[in-house]
């Protein structure tokens, strides 16, 4: 009998063992998680934040916001994490963003609608660009500061006119639908191979794209440049195993498509109304790749 007790406390011990420091684990990561404690607070320099119980702070917003907003690594002493929701929404006047370097979350719409905005440095210290974060910047011209971001969100710069360029980070992996939606001046973009996920009408109507290089991604989505009127060049990576319904619809200038060895399926209308296709190179055997209807341009079908 006591043989067998002492076994039972000896394996009570390892399992003690075992599961005590999985337990201090959890709590550790949900203690990641902090209260806000006090709110609305006023800087002297007119920062409106809410204080979180750990002597951080989130900034909500500003009594007077300046043409050229730099966003501070400190207020109060206190270190700056986050910029809440609608923080600058619609402000109006600001004409140039710096955020400091360091570790900042952005909220949703952040800086939507701020019609006068022409440069945004992000410094980068933003891993994520949520949803509608920049959308309806009429007037935004430069983003900078982005190498660290993994993930843009829907909407995210949808309705900016005046972005010429962007480069792409190797570290993205996600872009949402409509990111890039209504990018009028946007020439060229390279998607790089580290992305995973491209939601839908992504481009759509971008009217100044002229060369795309899709990488990474296994899809390329529904209305990802739907209308893109000036696109005249396509380059599709090996990495793409589909094109869906009306990818290129309507990209009337496109005359050269390089198609990854590894399409197996070009859904309906991918291609429709691109009239001017007269250079089409499957890398891979054109005669497994599932053509659905409306792809006539491509001079194949199955």
């Amino acid at each position: 009998m006591n043989q067998r007790f002492s076994t039972l406390i000896a394996a009570f011990c390892l399992l003690l063992l075992t599961v005590i420091p999985m337990l201090a684990g959890c709590n550790s990561f949900q203690n990641t998680e902090y209260a806000i404690v006090s709110e609305g607070i006023v800087s002297a320099d007119g920062f409106i934040y809410d204080k979180y119980e750990n002597s951080t702070v989130k900034i909500t917003g500003m009594e007077n916001v300046p043409l050229l907003l730099t966003i501070p690594a400190e207020i109060d002493g206190m270190p700056v994490v986050e910029i809440a929701d609608s923080a600058f929404e619609g402000n109006e006047l600001l004409l140039y963003l710096k955020l400091p370097a360091g570790n900042i979350k952005l909220g949703k719409r952040v800086f939507s609608g701020c019609l006068s905005l022409v440069t945004a440095d992000l410094s980068n210290s933003v891993t994520s660009i949520p949803l509608g974060a920049f959308e309806e910047c009429r007037n935004l011209t430069v983003i900078e500061g982005i190498s660290a971001v993994t993930e843009i969100g829907d909407q995210a710069f949808a309705g900016c006119p005046a972005l010429t360029y962007i480069k792409l980070p190797e570290s993205l992996t996600t872009i949402g639908a409509e990111a890039f939606r209504g990018c009028t001046s946007l020439s060229d973009i390279i998607l790089p191979e580290s992305l995973t996920f491209v939601g839908e009408s992504v481009f759509w109507g971008c009217n100044s794209l002229s060369k795309v290089t899709f990488g990474g991604s296994a899809e390329i989505p529904k209305y990802a440049f739907l209308d893109c009127a000036s696109l005249t060049e396509v380059i599709i990576g090996d990495s793409v195993e589909s094109i869906d319904e009306e990818a290129f619809r309507g990209c009337r200038t496109l005359y050269s498509v390089k198609i990854g060895k590894n399409v197996f399926i070009i859904h309906a209308y991918a291609f429709h109304a691109c009239d001017s296709l007269t250079e089409i190179n499957f890398a891979g055997d054109a005669d497994n790749i599932s053509i659905a209807e409306g792809n006539e341009s491509l001079g194949l079908s199955n």
